[in-house]
Parts: C-alpha cells; sequence; structure tokens
C-alpha cells in the first residue's frame, strides 16, 4: 500500500513528536540524576546539537546503505550527507534534495533484484539496530557521559527508521519503503531502475549485446520526471535506431526532449 505525501508528512510529523517527548524524558533523567546539573545540561544540549547540526541520523542511515550494498555486491557511485558529497573524484560540497541520499550500481546481474533490496533495507535497519542498542545500554549501564551522549540521539534514529519505512512517494524521492515494496512486487520506478541498471551492465560488458525486447519494454507505467524512466527512454530509443525502427525511435526521442525541456523550464 502506498500512502498519499500528506498521510506520510502527517506520520513523520507524529515520529518527530514522540522523538522529541522521548528525548526530553531522557534528557530530564539525566539532569535530575547528575550531581552537576549544569555539565548535564549542555551535555544533552550537545547530543541535540549534534543530533540536528551533524545529521548523525542522516549519516548513519546512509551508512547503512552503503555498508549493506557494498556487501551485497553493489558498486558504490555516490554518497550525499547534507550538503557533503563523497563519490570516486574525492569529497565535494553539493545540493541535492533530502537529507541524504546513497547511489548504487550493479556489478553483477545474478540476484540482483536481492542485492537491491538488501541496500534498499539497510538504511533504516542499522539506524533501527543503533537506536535500540543505545537505548539498552543506557539503560542497563552505569552512567557515562559519552554513552549518554551518543544514547540521547537514539529517539531520532529510531525516528528515522520507522518513518524511512513508510511506503510514499515524497517530493524529495521515494522511502525505503517504497522502494522495498516495489522491488517485492515487481512495480514502480524501483523496478524501472532495475530493468536500467540490468541493460547498463549488459552494454557496458558489450556495447554491441543484444538486449532483450521485455527488459525495455516490459516495464511499468511511472512518473515521467522520474531519472530512471528518462534513461529507460534513451535505452529504449536506442534499441529502435538498431533494429530500423526509426519511426518509433524518433516519436521516443521527441517524448524524451519535451521532458527535458519541461523540467529545465
Amino acid at each position: 500500500m502506498k500512502l498519499s505525501a500528506r498521510t506520510a508528512a502527517a506520520a513523520g510529523w507524529a515520529l518527530f513528536g514522540c522523538a522529541v517527548v522521548a528525548f526530553a524524558a531522557m534528557a530530564g533523567l539525566e539532569i535530575a540524576a547528575s550531581q552537576d546539573k549544569l555539565a548535564a545540561v549542555f551535555l544533552c544540549l550537545g547530543a541535540l546539537a549534534a543530533t540536528a547540526l551533524l545529521r548523525l541520523p542522516d549519516a548513519l542511515h546512509e551508512t547503512g546503505h552503503l555498508l549493506f550494498g557494498v556487501c551485497a555486491g553493489l558498486r558504490v557511485l555516490e554518497v550525499r550527507i547534507g550538503w557533503l558529497c563523497f563519490d570516486k573524484t574525492g569529497v565535494r560540497f553539493a545540493a541535492g534534495k533530502g537529507a541524504g541520499e546513497t547511489r548504487l550500481t550493479l556489478r553483477h546481474e545474478r540476484g540482483a533484484r536481492a542485492r537491491l533490496f538488501a541496500a534498499a533495507l539497510g538504511g533504516p535497519l542499522l539506524a533501527a539496530v543503533a537506536g535500540v542498542a543505545l537505548l539498552l545500554a543506557w539503560g542497563m549501564s552505569a552512567a557515562h557521559p559519552a554513552l549518554t551522549f551518543f544514547a540521547l540521539t537514539a529517539p531520532f534514529l529510531l525516528q528515522e527508521a520507522l518513518f524511512a519505512c513508510v511506503p510514499a512517494e515524497l517530493p524529495d524521492g521515494a522511502t525505503d519503503g517504497l522502494t522495498l515494496a516495489e522491488l517485492a512486487s515487481k512495480t514502480g520506478e524501483a523496478e524501472v531502475a532495475l530493468r536500467v541498471m540490468t541493460a547498463q551492465l549488459q552494454l557496458e560488458r558489450d556495447p554491441n549485446a543484444e538486449l532483450p525486447y521485455e527488459l525495455l519494454f516490459g516495464a511499468p507505467v511511472v512518473r515521467e520526471d522520474s531519472p530512471a524512466f528518462l534513461e529507460l527512454l534513451r535505452l529504449q530509443r536506442e534499441y529502435l535506431l538498431a533494429h530500423g525502427e526509426r519511426a518509433e525511435a524518433e516519436r521516443i526521442g521527441a517524448r524524451l526532449q519535451a521532458i527535458v525541456q519541461e523540467q529545465g523550464g
């Protein structure tokens, strides 16, 4: 089931409110139990600042995608957290939608769907495991400033993990929950992206490879401003040109150009 952007936003705000309440409760307990109240207050404020300014939940979320993707045998193209972007050229500042993004592609065709599923699951899973582990350590261990500092970020880690699992199309793109659902049901943009990656991998190995017709033309219908859909149109056009279907290739080329011009405008 795909939720509307408005419903997903409401769920996001509700989860954020729960995280704030949980953080306030934990901070209150720490301050009340501390002999140095001022130091405890600064510790709590520092944890809050690190969460908001250093984007710790986002960083851990993207690290999960990265680790699971690498372990699943995917190739890393780019990792972006806020304004920081990491790719093969190094570290740079780059504007982008959303709090973060990890771009991966296939190294192998075998098990491609499972590999992408693992990478999509890795982000919310790592954030959830880290959040639960920190809360358990905080509740079961003797108070320590370092443990308390990181434990105070746990509510926001869990908020990040839970919201990422909400299946919805947001202005910043599809959530991990929607990507997982689409990969499982072989529908939507995730399915189109999988087909495009498979086709690109085959062409990378052999530029003259004969791509299966069903791979390119059996993809589900998705919104036209999707990057995966635009790349699919390019591949379809090249396929038709290679098979002498110039009229149909020109029609798809005109459609592609119109979409690109509309986005540019």
